[in-house]
């Protein structure tokens, strides 16, 4: 079911790129900004992770971090890609309510775009976040 699913995300974003070029693995830019709107970028084997600062922070306390910028192994950017296309995939995890603690998802190739929200409780979003998570301490 789930490899099903994968393929027809994976068949859903190329038509919808169409116009795009054919490898979408190394033109694709996936961007999640979590909860509290820390910002994780991949694109091509680069994640990034831009974190909320104190006085950008809706409490005017909390900290995100350090930015951090790591090149990630093979399976590491197939395994964040398959998960960013999982989301996709699951429109029960959607909702339209842009409030906290609900992550935001932009995918994007070239001059084209599909933006989504997540439920913070979906398990998608869960496992998302705590991979991400996982990659930047790695």
């Amino acid at each position: 079911m789930r490899l099903t699913k994968y393929i027809l995300t994976t068949i859903f974003m190329q038509a919808l790129f169409s116009t795009a070029i054919a490898n979408t693995y190394i033109d694709t830019t996936y961007t999640y900004y979590d909860g509290v709107s820390n910002k994780y970028i991949l694109s091509s084997n680069k994640l990034e992770y831009t974190p909320v600062q104190a006085n950008e922070s809706s409490s005017g306390i909390y900290n995100g971090g350090s930015y951090t910028s790591k090149v990630l192994t093979e399976y590491d950017c197939l395994k964040l890609e398959q998960l960013f296309n999982n989301a996709l995939a699951n429109k029960k995890a959607h909702t339209i309510k842009n409030v906290k603690p609900n992550a935001a998802i932009e995918i994007s190739v070239g001059n084209k775009k599909i933006n989504f929200l997540l439920k913070s409780a979906a398990a998608i979003n869960i496992s998302l976040n705590n991979f991400l998570k996982q990659l930047i301490i790695k």
